[in-house]
């Protein structure tokens, strides 16, 4: 069922920190919880996320981004060296502070949540925009994951979505914000239920609604195709009419990073040519496979079959 295609993936790349430790006692200082640390890990999140679920799929993945010139910046840069992911398509700029969320687990538990992160768009847009032009043609598929980390501008984005277009390279965004304007003239996004009723100012409460704000996506942004992820109801499409696929998940642990599982099935079903009611089809499988397990999780090809027997 896999080939290995080549993908890009642009966007926020971040580090997810855990520190893991174990709780006795409540501090004398203050009414919190005293953490005794036993070991903390490092894992990629955010677009890496996505890179890691296209990898677990099969694919040959490259990853373009804007990180800043810190332990964090290096840090993500050696996580994606240990899943052989080059960095060339990754630019550093200077006084940028890299993504990192730091999670305090304690029995299992979050405890607290600290995050240090620039926000502000990036200074680098035309390096970056040239970097990922001067390689596009070697890519089956481009995949902008989108966190809101200031990555990808209006600028990159249509220039990179125009260049796709030209070459005739699948598009697809999973966007953030409720300004969709930036992602028009894409393949297709992957908002769920809520970004998607922000975005089109539609309360999606029923089927009617649902479509209705699927078909304007579709129209205002001239998306080849339009899809709406409706949580434990699956996936809508709409091309000519609504098209609702229902999920597969048999249990739900945690849905943390459903949506990064289902942006990367998508572009690695369509970047092996499959189309796109296949592709709709595999993700739901692959979304069923990450939401049985704990945290940000990935789906492979052979869990994926077993779903399917």
């Amino acid at each position: 069922m896999a080939k290995r295609v080549k993908i890009l993936v642009v966007g926020d790349l971040m580090l997810d920190h855990y520190i893991w430790g174990s709780c006795e006692r409540i501090s004398p200082e203050a009414p919190v919880q005293v953490v005794k640390i036993n070991n903390e890990t490092y894992t990629l999140g955010g677009a890496g996320n996505v890179v890691r679920n296209l990898l677990s799929l099969g694919a040959n993945v490259s990853v373009a981004s804007v990180l800043g010139d810190d332990e964090a910046g290096k840090k993500i840069k050696e996580k994606l060296a240990e899943l052989n992911v080059k960095d060339e398509l990754i630019l550093t700029e200077k006084g940028r502070e890299s993504s990192i969320k730091s999670r305090i687990m304690a029995s299992h538990q979050q405890v607290v949540r600290i995050d240090k992160e620039s926000v502000v768009k990036i200074n680098l847009e035309d390096e970056l925009v040239l970097k990922v032009k001067e390689n596009l043609a070697n890519f089956k598929a481009v995949l902008l994951s989108d966190y809101g980390k200031g990555v990808l501008s209006e600028k990159v984005c249509q220039e990179i979505i125009n260049e796709c277009v030209r070459l005739n390279i699948p598009v697809l965004i999973d966007p953030k914000g409720s300004d969709y304007s930036k992602y028009k003239n894409a393949t297709l996004l992957t908002p769920n239920k809520k970004e998607a009723s922000e975005a089109t100012n539609l309360k999606i409460k029923d089927k009617a609604e649902l479509e209705k704000a699927i078909k304007q996506l579709k129209d205002e942004l001239n998306l080849t195709y339009s899809i709406i992820t409706i949580s434990e109801e699956g996936i809508a499409l709409y091309d000519d009419r609504l098209h609702i696929f229902a999920a597969k998940a048999k249990e739900v642990f945690d849905v943390t990073g459903a949506g990064d599982t289902v942006l990367a099935t998508l572009g690695y079903m369509l970047a092996n040519g499959a189309d796109i009611k296949e592709a709709i089809k595999i993700a739901n499988l692959a979304a069923a496979v990450v939401v049985a397990k704990i945290g940000s999780a990935t789906a492979s090809f052979s869990e994926i079959e077993q779903l399917l027997n």
